[in-house]
């Protein structure tokens, strides 16, 4: 990828930040972008509810219904990829799927805010490609993480993007 094309993806990341009216379509966005960028064969965005700690898939990229309900359920179990990613904070990149079928290799981002003299984890971004990503997109993923973290962390106050 260019680094034009990124810039594309966070220019467009930054739109959608600033004009998106609810947070779905906020989400959509960010992960629509990234997932093109990396060629990401699917993808979700999770955010963890602040009480329970259950994560719920907010947005999602070429996830069939039956597909979504079978990863929701599935992150349920805290061995999970996704899951552990929630706990830790910890990102990986070129993991192998827990479950067969579907892209060969996943990516699993923590969404991270600054919140009451700490960090916090709100939610996960998770991508399902072939190949191994090339490296030079990890920082890319990376800050379309950190939007979609913020825009998150906003609509818990704003009501403006709830």
């Amino acid at each position: 990828m260019s680094e034009s094309s990124a810039i594309d993806v966070l220019v467009q990341g930054a739109h959608v930040l600033a004009r998106g009216r609810d947070i779905g379509s906020i989400l959509d966005g960010l992960l629509a972008g990234v997932g093109a960028a990396t060629g990401s064969a699917s993808g979700a965005i999770f955010v963890k509810d602040g009480s329970s700690g259950q994560l719920t898939i907010a947005a999602s990229l070429d996830l069939g219904e039956e597909a979504a309900s079978g990863l929701t359920a599935a992150v349920r179990n805290p061995e999970h990829a996704v899951a552990r990613t929630a706990a830790t904070g910890e990102t990986a990149f070129d993991v192998l799927p827990g479950a067969p079928g579907g892209p060969a290799l996943r990516a699993h981002v923590p969404l991270i805010v600054a919140r009451d003299g700490g960090e916090q984890v709100v939610g996960v971004l998770a991508l399902a490609y072939d190949r191994p990503m090339d490296s030079v997109l990890h920082p890319l993923v990376l800050a379309v993480a950190d939007l979609a973290a913020v825009s998150i962390d906003d609509s818990e106050f704003n009501p403006r993007i709830r």
